[in-house]
């Protein structure tokens, strides 16, 4: 067996938010194949009577798909005897996980199937929204029959169903703890958490961290508060753009530039008509809003240079330069001079360059202006000048690069 694969998977598995297991002979981690739920919520429920199925039931190459009473899907994965210490375990188990969400239609058919008290109900409802969503189921089996053939494996597949093939005993909804039980509670702090996770990362600018706890976060999905989904998609896209302003300013940036950015995303949500684009705009705004704090972030600056730094960034097409700085802040030019070198690591003239050929880029992607009308407006008075700085930072020519970018 070549155990890298399936230590592929699990990376994967597990960036997706989705439980890995692997039980040895004991069993001994089996009340977390539902995160405890049942433990939680049934009086003296017996974990071991499925870990007892699995041990008698599950074939050795053999990978199955089991879907439980409460439509959680299971995959599992039992070892040849002869690959469970390379594999570290017996059985793999991959999951819960949905392939469509649980609506509450399909959440309340299973309240009265097994009778299940109504003072639960925000308990399961809970439950179903923290489980991981995955579609297609088409691609899922892709993805695990690619890596267990990797391993080595010649794979079989199997099908458990539960109402034909009595190997997983059916759970029994009759006998309720007495207590309040503290799902929901614990399910909405953790779902909290996640997003504290993904506001801290956005306000340093991580953008890994903040898109893997934001994935993290999307597990918890939130019972739809209108009927049209779209509509509600719409509000919780909105919620997601206020969320990520809010983390932003913790980096100091200007509110200008916030709200710029804030403002376009409110009218591309609000101008979009279907579920696949609002789906993958979360991503786009917490790469854009993580982009502004990597760019803008004025935390670590005093409050003298973050003043010369936003005065640069909004005049830097009017005369500047290091005594005018000084003067309008009351401070001598030497004094400004080590200072902002000492906080930015560059010099005052540094800085107001890179700020006007940044935006000279703008106007080269997106008007047809001359390269002197381009230099005027930017705030160089010579255009050759502006042409020798430009090749100094990016090592070609303003008309080399519109030349390329028009190709």
């Amino acid at each position: 067996m070549n155990p890298e694969p399936l230590e592929t998977l699990t990376d994967l598995m597990c960036h997706l938010g989705i439980q890995v297991l692997l039980f040895d002979e004991t069993y001994e981690q089996i009340e977390q194949i539902d995160y405890g739920f049942r433990k939680k919520m049934l009086k003296d429920f017996d974990y071991q009577m499925i870990a007892d199925s699995m041990r008698q039931h599950l074939q050795a190459g053999v990978y199955y798909s089991f879907q439980d009473d409460l439509t959680l899907q299971y995959f599992f994965f039992r070892f040849p005897k002869e690959a469970e210490s390379v594999a570290g375990g017996q059985v793999l188990c991959l999951g819960p996980v949905f392939f469509h969400p649980m609506s509450q239609g399909n959440a309340f058919v299973i309240f009265e199937k097994y009778d299940i008290p109504s003072r639960y109900h925000q308990d399961f409802l809970e439950f179903f929204n923290r489980i991981p969503l995955f579609h297609p189921y088409e691609y899922w089996n892709q993805i695990i029959v690619f890596f267990l053939s990797r391993c080595g494996f010649s794979l079989k597949f199997s099908q458990i169903d539960i109402r034909t093939v009595k190997q997983f005993p059916s759970m029994d909804y009759h006998f309720f703890n007495p207590e309040t039980s503290d799902v929901a509670f614990h399910s909405i702090a953790e779902r909290y958490t996640w997003e504290n996770k993904m506001i801290n990362a956005v306000s340093t600018g991580n953008t890994q961290e903040a898109l893997d706890a934001h994935y993290h976060f999307r597990q918890f999905r939130l019972i739809p508060r209108v009927p049209d989904p779209v509509r509600n998609q719409k509000n919780l896209m909105f919620t997601l753009n206020t969320l990520l302003r809010k983390a932003v300013e913790k980096a100091h940036i200007h509110p200008f530039h916030i709200d710029n950015l804030s403002r376009q995303f409110a009218i591309e949500i609000e101008s979009s008509c279907t579920m696949e684009f609002l789906d993958s705009l979360p991503s786009t705004m917490i790469r854009k809003y993580c982009m502004l704090v990597n760019n803008y972030s004025r935390l670590s600056n005093s409050a003298l240079i973050r003043t010369c730094l936003d005065y640069i960034d909004f005049h830097y097409n009017s005369e500047l330069s290091l005594a005018s700085l000084a003067a309008m802040n009351y401070v001598s030019p030497p004094y400004l001079s080590t200072q902002f070198k000492k906080e930015t690591g560059i010099t005052v003239t540094d800085y107001i360059n890179q700020t006007r050929i940044r935006q000279s880029l703008l106007l080269l992607n997106a008007s047809h202006y001359s390269i002197g009308e381009i230099a005027a407006q930017c705030g160089f008075s010579d255009a050759n000048y502006f042409t020798r700085i430009f090749k100094k930072l990016l090592g070609k020519t303003p008309t080399a690069y519109r030349n390329e970018i028009q190709a």
